[in-house]
């Protein structure tokens, strides 16, 4: 079980999985043009934890290498590895919207499903206990294309589609990140997802709020 750790405290995405919680990957959602682009990105990013899982949990560098398998597959594959019945109907909701924007040219998100969607994540349990989707924030700070600082919060509230979608994937990645990284220690798989708490701002830091680093970068 993790040490408990206060709302105001940072949480830092480093060790093993630093590499798939690429801050260019927040970067370019947030500053995407369509919904679509979002729910694409999120996609990609939600099918790399099914092939860590995978990987982790049968001791191989890349169980499906070698042939291209769908997301739904590697979803019910990682089901029978002991994938939460709870993280996977979430999954499986994430690659049904992702479907319907690649089958459905002016497919929009219904704000029922997107509502829908939050709920569900709101309730998966964690410690200490997460702020809901609703709550979180998305802060981005940056240069802007006149070369000016600027910083920028987004809320529930005042977020369009396409940030809400970034919320709820932004909760949902915290929450699965903890769980999969109990589950790795009772199994005493070697894999280190995050590292906290971190007093420093100054890196990808995740808990009440994400932010990404201070770079260039349009906002």
């Amino acid at each position: 079980m993790f040490e408990s750790i206060g709302p105001n405290t940072h949480v830092r995405v480093g060790g093993d999985f630093a590499n798939v919680f690429d801050h260019e990957d927040y970067i370019a959602m947030v500053n995407a043009i369509d919904e679509a682009s979002v729910v694409l990105r999120a996609h990609l990013i939600l099918e790399e934890f099914l092939n860590i899982w995978a990987s982790r949990i049968t001791k191989t560098d890349d169980l499906f290498a070698g042939a291209f398998v769908p997301f739904k597959t590697k979803l019910c594959v990682c089901r029978n590895l002991g994938l939460s019945v709870e993280f996977f109907e979430i999954l499986d909701k994430f690659n049904e919207i992702r479907n319907r924007y690649s089958h459905r040219r002016k497919y929009t998100l219904e704000s029922s499903k997107l509502d829908s969607l939050c709920k569900k994540v709101d309730i998966i349990l964690s410690d200490p206990e997460m702020l809901s989707c609703e709550k979180f924030e998305l802060f981005i700070e940056g240069t802007d294309s006149n070369n000016q600082r600027r910083q920028i919060t987004y809320t529930w509230i005042t977020a369009d589609t396409k940030k809400r979608i970034i919320l709820v994937l932004i909760v949902f990645i915290l929450k699965f990140v903890q769980w999969m990284q109990i589950e790795f220690n009772a199994l005493g798989i070697k894999y280190n997802l995050v590292v906290w708490p971190v007093e420093s701002r100054s890196d990808l830091s995740l808990y009440t709020h994400i932010e990404v680093p201070n770079k260039e970068q349009t906002v």
